[in-house]
């Protein structure tokens, strides 16, 4: 008897401690606009993407955002205005030609009709000089691997680069998977700079293959930050440690840069 009593106790002790709470207000982010982009230094063609931010409670899968397809996008650059027009088939603003940085930096301006202007000013990075390149390749059945070292020279200054490779089939071209992306030479002041990284080309079925490029590029530190933050960034996985991501734009999200690159066939 006693045993029923203490047990009908705590039953009563429980559910009277428990609190449902109704209505509890969920604090309300303002949406932003957000844009990416880079300009090639001496490259005829620039994109620049233009979205909107995504509310933390949101239907639509993580990877979708909405494409603002109606901003006025400019850059300029000692003086000279390059307007950038929006292609529906790409969801990008693109500019076809060569914008030239006359003043050593470049200036963007995004006009939105709803959520503001966005505006942002870089400055761009050193030129690359001096650099050597080795290659080293293993075939395959299926695919040919090809190990890529570029030593750069000594630098008193922090510097920050990016390799990335893409490959050529037709009229189109398409990414190629790096193994190691972005490096910097903050470490190694005033010393060489040795990277690497690995690319792979996909055999066809006539024992061809498609053309394959390296490009090695030289990026602002806000262009490097955001590529080395997007590497551990896993916004689906709760689990994972919150990543805030680098922001170079007034008004808005996102990140704006300048880049100067060169570009070798590796095949």
């Amino acid at each position: 008897m006693n045993k029923l009593l203490i047990y009908t106790i705590l039953v009563i002790s429980l559910f009277s401690c428990q609190t449902v709470l109704d209505n509890v207000p969920v604090p309300e982010i303002p949406q932003k606009a957000v844009v990416f982009g880079s300009i090639e230094e001496g490259g005829t063609f620039h994109t620049l993407r233009v979205t909107k931010s995504k509310p933390i409670f949101s239907n639509s899968p993580s990877n979708e955002f909405e494409v603002i397809p109606n901003a006025a996008v400019t850059v300029t650059s000692g003086g000279n205005e390059y307007v950038y027009v929006f292609n529906s088939a790409s969801q990008n603003y693109e500019y076809r030609g060569v914008i030239d940085i006359i003043s050593g930096e470049a200036s963007l301006k995004v006009e939105t009709p709803t959520l503001g202007t966005l505006t942002s000013t870089v400055s761009a990075p050193a030129a690359l000089d001096g650099y050597t390149l080795l290659v080293d390749s293993t075939e395959r059945s299926f695919e040919k691997e090809y190990a890529v070292q570029f030593t750069l020279p000594a630098s008193s200054n922090p510097a920050y680069y990016r390799i990335d490779g893409y490959v050529a089939y037709a009229s189109d071209t398409f990414s190629s998977y790096s193994s190691n992306e972005y490096h910097t030479n903050e470490d190694v002041l005033d010393k060489e700079l040795k990277i690497k990284t690995s690319f792979y080309n996909l055999s066809n079925e006539d024992g061809g293959s498609t053309d394959l490029y390296v490009r090695l590029s030289s990026i602002s530190e806000d262009h490097y930050t955001y590529g080395k933050a997007l590497v551990g960034y896993e916004p689906d996985n709760p689990f994972s440690e919150p990543t805030p991501l680098p922001n170079n734009v007034e008004g808005g999200l996102g990140i704006f840069g300048i880049s100067r690159s060169v570009v070798i066939k590796l095949n």
